[in-house]
């Protein structure tokens, strides 16, 4: 009997725009540095920004610091 698979994604991460995507999404240089085509196209600066910004977000100190950073609409 196969064993049951647990409950996570079945798809790649990037690292630059933190999302789950497809394997089709990603180069092949892409996927050993977790970075997928779109986001690879980007200019060094904002693929550094943006990197920066989704570590930032995923340990929470964004929320901190988002009103310093974004101007209000």
């Amino acid at each position: 009997m196969p064993k049951k698979r647990k409950n996570r994604p079945h798809r790649h991460y990037c690292k630059v725009c933190g999302e789950y995507k497809a394997n089709e999404k990603f180069s092949g240089k892409g996927h050993a540095a977790h970075i997928r085509k779109a986001c690879s196209r980007l200019s060094a600066e904002e693929r550094a920004e943006r990197m920066t910004l989704n570590r930032m977000d995923k340990w929470n100190i964004l929320r901190w610091i988002e009103p310093v950073i974004r101007p209000s609409m």
